[in-house]
């Protein structure tokens, strides 16, 4: 088991000063090494606070997260940090790539925390992911020479860069066109599969929650598993 979440809540104080708002109560989950999964909800549902909370981007009010065996709730700001870099993968609706940086140089901003480690072997590391997403012939170009789907794809190799065991994408398909959402869920699949990295999608959209090998759905502040 990759993930387990026990008895965890978060609640938001209200903006004036009225009661806080619950927004996830006693969420029980687990989720095993190599699996795809989706997490479905309305806008305001939680869907993407549960994903902040397993990448230790936000706190949960209680309860606990544990990742390969660590509680990252207990891990102090060092380990949070090398958890954040190692362990885990963001791809967000917003690539966030820097502009002034080449594709390749984008994608290797996770390795530059890194000590210890053989820069040429993160660079051919680099290429071959970017060759694994389509874009072999776009190392050098900036991301403003990029179409919305070519962007991203980028940010799926620079998550996957260090070699985490969770990859995480909050509405990753959001921001582009049908095409190439279909395109990027393509592959995140196909990634699944043959890296076997567990993948976490947080989606509004049920054509990408179907291409998951689980669909969840948060209701009322708990986490359900769909049929």
């Amino acid at each position: 088991m990759l993930l387990e979440i026990k008895n965890l809540t978060k609640s938001y104080r209200a903006p004036d000063g009225g009661d806080a708002v619950e927004v996830l109560h006693n969420i029980d989950w687990q989720l095993n090494a190599g699996e795809s999964v989706a997490i479905l909800g309305p806008s305001g549902s939680g869907k993407s606070t549960l994903l902040n909370i397993i990448g230790a981007l936000d706190k949960a009010d209680s309860g606990a997260v544990t990742v390969d065996g660590h509680d990252i709730e207990q891990f102090d700001e060092r380990a949070l940090a090398g958890y954040r870099n190692e362990t885990v993968g963001f791809i967000f609706q917003l690539h966030h790539l820097l502009p002034q940086c080449t594709i390749l140089e984008n994608v290797l901003v996770p390795t530059l925390a890194r000590t210890g480690v053989d820069r040429v072997v993160l660079k051919k590391r680099a290429e071959e992911l970017l060759d694994s997403v389509g874009l072999k012939h776009r190392l050098h170009h900036r991301p403003g020479q990029l179409s919305g789907g070519e962007r991203q794809r980028v940010a799926v190799a620079r998550a996957l860069i260090n070699g985490p065991k969770l990859l995480l994408a909050d509405e990753p398909t959001g921001a582009l066109d049908r095409t190439s959402a279909g395109r990027l869920v393509d592959l995140l699949a196909e990634l699944n599969q043959a890296q076997g990295v567990t993948l976490i999608v947080v989606t509004h959209a049920l054509e990408v929650a179907s291409r998951m090998q689980r669909v969840f759905e948060i209701k009322d502040c708990k986490l359900v598993q769909r049929p």
